[in-house]
């Protein structure tokens, strides 16, 4: 026998599991209106009926109203299904009708049956999995009209996946690295803008499944979980796969064209890309209700807060997301609305990526290599600067920093000759280097070795005339040439 139980059940898993949403209600709630707006689809749900004719009843006061309903739905339904829950006994009738649309007419009397009507077998699974619940406990939650929280129950398996892939590599990065230093994720596939430009364009994805730390990871994924469930919600599935890349791709986009000499990563450009997305709702439905702003801004608030205190946060990033939210989301919109707007909006968009894109190509770029390798020697960390430096070097990345820096490496750890080969040796790749033909003075001079010390200083100067440093080293070399005659 089926019980009002069942019946709030199964109207929950509609609404949860098939993005379902209550559109109507009679007073006693015997008879609930479900609609899917996506796929134009309607399920109606209704407890207690004594015969055929009551079934009958029902289905032609769908059918003779379907005008209404369609102006009352704002869209035609394509299928229309009509589930009765009773413990009568009376004789069944095939009302099932394929024209003009479909309609399918399920009488539900046993337990058993309510696996027959579940539309595929994942649903099947998770309806006969939980059964702890109370009848007050499903139809308060199919009947929530909280804005968030109607949202905050529906299941979201994109949403889901982006967690689960963001942690996996979080876990696998805690195993297999010692540390999360700029250069361990510069070496997995960090926003970097240096190793954009020379070509390596998959760190525009991959950066946005790395994080710094615990707190980074956890802000991000608290945040993803709230965000991306309410946007899937509204939007679905692929749309919001959608508008989350396209963010976060542009957030990378704005960190590029300011940021040149650090390590990027996470997936907060996309999570405010989603944010953006949401206002946008707000403004298509009018839904400007007091209680809607202010716990979205609660939020908001929390995650700037924690943002100010956590290091390595992109705040360019989030912009550049939270933008590309907004314009991406009224695309979609205005495709169908109006296509004066889509267009003004998509060549915004290109705008936006032509303009991003100079930017990124026309900025001094910095050679983030050794930026990093000079952060590691300040801190004392001279193997792990020596093993940068080699990786720099087979990447064919090096320049005359680098070999200056491998320089002071070989001079600390081993000797100066070492230190001083090394300086040659690069100097040999970049003969017009400034840095290098400076350094070689400076050591030979330390050497006692003035006439050596002399060329070097002169092709230094040859390269950066206006350098102070390489004047006032000339001069004393040429006073000390000249005092020694």
């Amino acid at each position: 026998m089926v019980t009002e139980k069942h019946y709030w059940k199964c109207i929950y898993t509609w609404i949860k599991y098939q993005n379902y949403h209550v559109v109507h209600r009679n007073q006693d709630n015997s008879e609930i209106w479900l609609a899917n707006s996506r796929k134009k689809q309607v399920a109606i749900f209704k407890f207690g009926a004594n015969s055929t004719q009551d079934v009958r009843f029902v289905k032609s006061k769908i059918q003779d109203h379907q005008e209404n309903i369609n102006e009352f739905l704002n869209f035609t339904p394509s299928a229309c299904e009509l589930f009765i829950f009773t413990d009568k006994m009376f004789t069944d009738e095939n009302l099932n009708e394929s024209h003009p649309a479909r309609f399918k007419v399920k009488i539900i009397r046993e337990e058993q049956q309510l696996e027959s009507i579940m539309p595929n077998i994942f649903i099947k699974q998770m309806f006969t999995r939980d059964t702890k619940h109370t009848k007050s406990y499903y139809k308060q939650r199919a009947l929530n009209t909280n804005p968030i929280e109607k949202h905050m129950i529906k299941f979201a398996p994109v949403t889901y996946a982006l967690i689960f892939i963001n942690v996996i590599i979080w876990l696998s990065m805690v195993l297999f690295l010692n540390r999360f230093s700029d250069l361990k994720l510069l070496d997995v596939g960090g926003l970097v803008h240096f190793n954009v430009v020379h070509g390596e364009w998959y760190r525009l994805i991959s950066s946005l499944f790395l994080h710094y730390n615990f707190e980074h990871i956890l802000m991000n994924m608290l945040s993803l979980f709230i965000f991306g469930k309410i946007v899937e919600s509204i939007v679905g599935h692929w749309r919001m796969l959608l508008i989350y890349f396209v963010a976060g791709l542009y957030g990378n986009f704005a960190s590029l064209s300011f940021n040149t000499d650090t390590v990027s990563v996470g997936a907060s450009g996309a999570i405010f890309g989603l944010i953006g997305a949401i206002f946008t709702f707000m403004y298509i439905g009018k839904q400007f209700n007091r209680k809607l702003i202010g716990q979205l801004l609660i939020v908001l608030v929390i995650m700037i807060g924690l943002s100010l205190l956590m290091d390595n946060i992109n705040i360019v990033a989030h912009i550049g997301g939270f933008i590309a939210g907004l314009l991406i989301t009224l695309i979609g919109y205005y495709f169908k609305q109006n296509k004066t707007w889509f267009w003004i909006l998509v060549i915004l968009m290109l705008v936006l990526f032509i303009a991003a894109q100079v930017r990124i190509y026309t900025i001094k770029e910095d050679n983030i290599y050794n930026t990093i390798i000079t952060k590691e020697m300040k801190q004392g960390n001279y193997s792990e600067a020596k093993d940068m430096v080699q990786h720099t070097i087979d990447k064919k990345y090096a320049d005359d920093e680098t070999y200056y820096l491998k320089g002071l490496i070989n001079s600390t750890q081993n000797s100066k000759a070492e230190g001083i080969a090394s300086w040659e040796r690069g100097l040999r790749y970049f003969p017009k280097s400034a840095l290098l033909n400076y350094q070689l003075a400076v050591v030979n001079r330390s050497l006692d070795n003035n006439d050596k010390a002399k060329k070097y200083i002169k092709d230094a100067l040859k390269s950066d005339p206006s350098n102070t440093d390489y004047k006032n080293l000339y001069k004393e070399l040429s006073d000390n040439s000249e005092s020694t005659d």
